[in-house]
């Protein structure tokens, strides 16, 4: 199940996230709209439902929240991205980082 978001995760929703992954849901946020994009087997099919919303390209990044030990991962694929000089598959840019940790926090209520 991938579902979209532009306020916190309701409680009742972790479960089904977690299908593809039990323990781990993996996610895409917008950065320029700050909305998230959760669950499912790939990253692309999150940045396809967030694409689907308004978002642009550029400005979505991946990575994936731990569920029981509450911890952030910012690696995924689509973070790859050489037309912006992003060459690796972590965030490396500190700036981008710590906006996507901060909205994964508030999304999963940290």
């Amino acid at each position: 199940m991938i579902k979209f978001y532009n306020e916190p995760i309701p409680s009742k929703d972790l479960e089904v996230l977690q299908e593809a992954y039990p323990g781990y849901i993996k996610v895409v946020i917008d950065l320029d709209n700050g909305w998230l994009c959760a669950g499912g087997e790939y990253h692309i099919d999150c940045e396809e439902v967030l694409v689907n919303n308004g978002s642009k390209q550029s400005d979505l990044w991946g990575g994936g929240f731990n569920v029981s030990t509450k911890s952030i991962e910012c690696q995924a694929l689509s973070n790859y991205k050489p037309s912006q000089g992003r060459l690796t598959y972590e965030i490396a840019d500190p700036a981008i980082k710590s906006e996507f940790e901060k909205l994964v926090k508030y999304y999963f209520r940290l």
